[in-house]
Parts: structure tokens; C-alpha cells; sequence
């Protein structure tokens, strides 16, 4: 009789499922409205890749190019973005939102004011911007 209970633990134990982490595609990229943009050229780069965009007129709406991983459920993963004006030939401070989306959901919006003006004076945030985001996959 007792070497049937020894049996029933080791069949409870083999008979239990192995949790299986799964890998989701996740896709990443940045809306960038500048403000006050001064007919200055930028050069962003980050995790999706590099390009440079020229600013002009007044207010300036650009999207960056998609960064796509697979990433195991839950954990969570990085999103870098660099940005920067080819010159500081300002008049005033540049303005900067930047809303980061996280597969096609907002992740995160955040604001800047960068450049060094022509009286010697650095922006609230320096001159240029760089970042890293931790986002968790889903």
C-alpha cells in the first residue's frame, strides 16, 4: 500500500503543463510636433533607424519610422530617441512634444524647449533631446 502513494505525487508532477513564454510582435514609433521651428533642419535617431527632417514654417508635425520587435509577454523593452538641429542659428527657443505609441496606443507625451539662441542663452531643456523608454510588451 505505500508504494502507491508514493506513485500519485510523481503522477500529479508529470501531468502539469509547462508555462510557455510567448513572444509578441511590437511595434513602436514617435509623433514629433516642433514649434517655433525657425526653418532648422533635425537629425532624429533612436531605435527605429536615423533620418533628417527640415522644419519650416511655424508649427511642423513629423512621424518617425516604425521600430517593430518581437518580445516575450510582459517583459519589458527599450525605445531610444535622439533629437537634434543641425545648427543653433536661433532666434528663440525651439518647442518640442514628442507622444511616443505603443502599438497604435498612446504610451507617452512629453515636452521640450531646446536650442541656444543667439544671445548665448541655452533652452529649459539644452540642445538637443535624448531619451529612453522602457515599455512593457503586450
Amino acid at each position: 500500500m505505500k508504494k502507491i502513494f508514493y506513485l500519485i505525487p510523481l503522477i500529479l508532477f508529470s501531468c502539469a503543463e509547462e508555462e510557455v513564454d510567448k513572444m509578441r510582435l511590437q511595434s513602436v514609433y514617435t509623433e514629433i510636433e516642433i514649434t517655433n521651428c525657425q526653418n532648422t533642419s533635425f537629425t532624429i535617431s533612436g531605435t527605429g533607424g536615423s533620418e533628417t527632417i527640415v522644419c519650416t514654417g511655424n508649427n511642423y508635425i513629423h512621424t518617425t519610422n516604425l521600430y517593430q520587435a518581437s518580445v516575450i509577454e510582459n517583459t519589458s523593452f527599450y525605445y531610444m530617441l535622439g533629437i537634434a538641429p543641425s545648427s543653433f542659428n536661433m532666434t528663440s527657443c525651439i518647442d518640442i512634444t514628442t507622444k511616443v505609441y505603443h502599438n497604435n496606443n498612446l504610451h507617452e507625451t512629453r515636452n521640450y524647449s531646446i536650442g541656444l539662441s543667439s544671445t548665448g542663452v541655452i533652452c529649459a531643456n539644452s540642445t538637443s533631446i535624448g531619451e529612453m523608454y522602457s515599455i512593457i510588451a503586450n
